[in-house]
């Protein structure tokens, strides 16, 4: 059987892209690399991918011409949230003194018994979780 080598990135659908792309970049140290061709099938809406260099993680950032307009709702049928993985516990309260430093809202340090975590939403609302797997 096939297996996967990675994640090759993650898109996400915002409402506004200036404003969503430098919340990646300030919050989550994502930097712009350029932006998107659109392929043959896509409406050729503006896509900004970025790059986080600590992990290689690509952010696709997608602002559609024709859009909703309305906030990420994670009860809503699809995505609920996107979790990435911290070193540990001492990573995981850098990156809580980091956000609170920019102002960013996040949820407390919570402990799911396995691991530690904390909430950070985009401004649509996209749920984005910081996770350091405790060592047993």
């Amino acid at each position: 059987m096939s297996t996967f080598t990675g994640i090759a990135h993650i898109a996400v659908v915002v409402r506004d892209m200036a404003a969503s792309v430098d919340w990646y970049g300030r919050a989550l140290g994502f930097e712009p690399v350029g932006e998107a061709r659109p392929g043959p099938v896509e409406a050729g809406h503006p896509r900004q991918i970025m790059h986080h260099s600590g992990s290689g993680l690509v952010l696709a950032v997608h602002e559609p011409l024709r859009r909703s307009d309305d906030m990420f709702d994670p009860s809503r049928t699809g995505l609920d949230h996107f979790s990435l993985a911290v070193s540990g516990r001492a990573a995981l309260d850098g990156w809580a003194r980091r956000l609170d430093d920019l102002g960013v809202p996040r949820s407390p340090v919570r402990d799911a018994g396995y691991a530690e975590f904390i909430s950070v939403p985009d401004p649509d609302g996209i749920a984005w979780e910081l996770w350091a797997i405790k060592e047993h």
